[in-house]
């Protein structure tokens, strides 16, 4: 699938900079919510688990996207 970019002027390098702040950005708060977890009861620990889970996933699917175009 070819994504176009809907941000006129906006380069590959600072798209690609972008892209790796919201990485280590996504990375950042799941290191935050992990941190909650024993101050909350087990049902939310185990939601906040699953959006742990997710913010680790969605760095690394846009952390592959950043090695695909740099490929």
């Amino acid at each position: 699938m070819k994504v176009e970019p809907n941000i006129p002027g906006v380069s590959k390098e600072e798209a690609l900079a972008l892209l790796r702040y919201m990485a280590d950005h996504s990375d950042h708060h799941a290191e935050e919510l992990r941190e909650t977890v024993p101050a909350l009861g087990e049902k939310a620990a185990a939601a906040l688990g699953e959006a742990i889970a997710l913010l680790q996933q969605s760095a690394a699917k846009i952390r592959q996207a950043i090695a695909e175009t740099e490929a």
